[in-house]
């Protein structure tokens, strides 16, 4: 997956220690990674902490970032994702998500019955998300909430392009038998 020009010239500036380049890097993509961190961890400071922690990886660690397949997006993703199951391991729990804290969500700006809606939808969605298996969690936060390709997703999770569409069929359908099955209440 080839890198876009302004992001390869950016790394390649980080590499040569150019911190200016590494601080655009990261105003391009904090809030995509943070996105991504806080719906895996339910926790916002937990996420806070971890999506620095993916960066300051990152910065310490961009030297050995080549351009090759990986999209450098897709390296981020993988650090974090790296550092997500970490944080789980040490944890010690039953994978969970919290929903006693709602997650980002974008204000309508305008009608307020419609950003209640709004938020009511989007809170039952993150419900919804924490009840499905940690990858098919993983395949529709990647593909729908960051609008990955499968490639990407592969990329990211470690597994096959086919694995994600397996994962992310089966995972739409039990997000759909919990949205939608009338019988559960």
């Amino acid at each position: 997956m080839a890198t876009e020009p302004k992001i390869r010239n950016l790394v390649k500036r980080a590499k040569k220690h150019d911190a200016e380049a590494f601080g655009e890097i990261y105003d391009k993509y904090v809030d995509q990674i943070f996105r991504y961190v806080y719906y895996k961890v339910g926790d916002y400071t937990e996420a806070q902490d971890l999506t620095g922690l993916t960066f300051l990886k990152a910065f310490e660690n961009i030297d050995s970032y080549e351009f090759r397949d990986v999209a450098f997006s897709s390296w981020l993703y993988r650090i974090a994702h790296n550092l997500v199951v970490d944080h789980f391991r040490r944890q010690s729990r039953r994978e969970t998500i919290s929903i006693e804290e709602h997650p980002p969500m974008p204000s309508l700006e305008g009608n307020p019955d419609e950003d209640v809606f709004f938020k009511m939808d989007c809170e039952r969605l993150y419900e919804a998300l924490s009840k499905l298996t940690h990858n098919q969690r993983e395949v529709i936060i990647l593909k729908f909430i960051e609008n990955l390709s499968n490639n990407q997703v592969a990329e990211i999770m470690g597994i096959s392009v086919g694995a994600v569409k397996s994962t992310q069929k089966r995972g739409l359908m039990a997000l759909h038998r919990i949205l939608f099955d009338t019988r559960q209440t």
